[in-house]
């Protein structure tokens, strides 16, 4: 019978991780591949397997699925993160895929994206397919956000049921949005900055309002009510920093120094003076 890993990255993850772990124990093989978390998550995740590894942690954390990758050694790999959940319907549809030895390699699965608490059918994550179940070898990762799946071999969509989703709680409140904004905007920065992309003044303006026209009017986005709305917002945001954050780089700001320049000579004007007291 084919085994199944699970492989699921982790960073401060108490909140998700035991339901994460909760809907995969179904799978022959959990690995958990935890990068200096210092919360509970590795504590719990030891209460459902003991295939637990420490990785550095590292900005572009999706480059660490390389590593848990190379820990698995099932015949399927089921890949999940913390804040998803794998319904059992569709758990069993994925073990009966791997028993039938299927002429494809790799299957992409529906998957619901939730935000403020509601499914987002719309806004342009209403069609979200993603490669999570695949034979071991046939995906290659990368490391660059959200574009790190090389496929080497041939893919299947998973028809869409009401069934077959994987469920994502995306994002809890704006709070937690602008949160995980800080850090992705960074990464993907500093990807264009290797990448040597042309940068324009005119793009921190173009491309946010382009970010929203399409996920609110070409995507529907007013279909999902205020939500819809505030991600379209959101992501355009998320747009304008990752370009500011890039010209921040190309342009070698270094407002610590330059401070530290103006504060050393405001310190030296008291230091000169005869009385410093005024």
């Amino acid at each position: 019978m084919p085994r199944i890993s699970a492989i699921i990255n982790t960073r401060n993850e108490e909140k998700n991780i035991r339901a994460c772990l909760e809907t995969v124990k179904w799978c022959d093989e959990i690995i958990v591949v935890d990068m200096e978390s210092d919360d509970k998550t590795k504590e719990i995740a030891r209460e459902y397997t003991d295939k637990i590894y420490d990785h550095q942690k590292i900005l572009a954390f999706d480059a660490a699925r390389k590593f848990a990758l190379e820990k698995a050694t099932g015949d399927w790999i089921m890949v999940v993160d913390a804040d998803e959940r794998i319904p059992r319907s569709l758990g069993l549809t994925l073990r009966q895929i791997a028993e039938s030895n299927p002429p494809f390699d790799i299957c992409r699965i529906n998957r619901k994206n939730y935000l403020l608490g509601r499914w987002i059918q719309y806004s342009g994550w209403g069609n979200d397919l993603v490669m999570r179940f695949f034979r071991n070898g046939s995906i290659e990762y990368t490391g660059d956000i959200h574009d790190f799946e090389i496929p080497k071999g041939t893919i299947h969509d998973l028809p869409k049921t009401d069934q077959d989703y994987i469920i994502h709680f995306n994002y809890f409140d704006s709070y937690h949005f602008v949160e995980k904004l800080n850090t992705y905007t960074t990464i993907e920065s500093v990807q264009l900055h290797e990448k040597k992309v042309d940068f324009r003044m005119s793009y921190l303006l173009t491309k946010p309002v382009k970010v929203f026209w399409d996920r609110y009017f070409m995507y529907k986005g007013y279909k999902d009510g205020v939500p819809g709305f505030l991600l379209s917002v959101y992501m355009s945001f998320y747009r304008f920093l990752t370009w500011a954050k890039y010209w921040e780089i190309i342009s070698k700001i270094d407002s610590k120094g330059s401070y530290s320049s103006i504060e050393a000579k405001i310190v030296e004007e008291y230091n000169d003076a005869e009385d410093s007291k005024l």
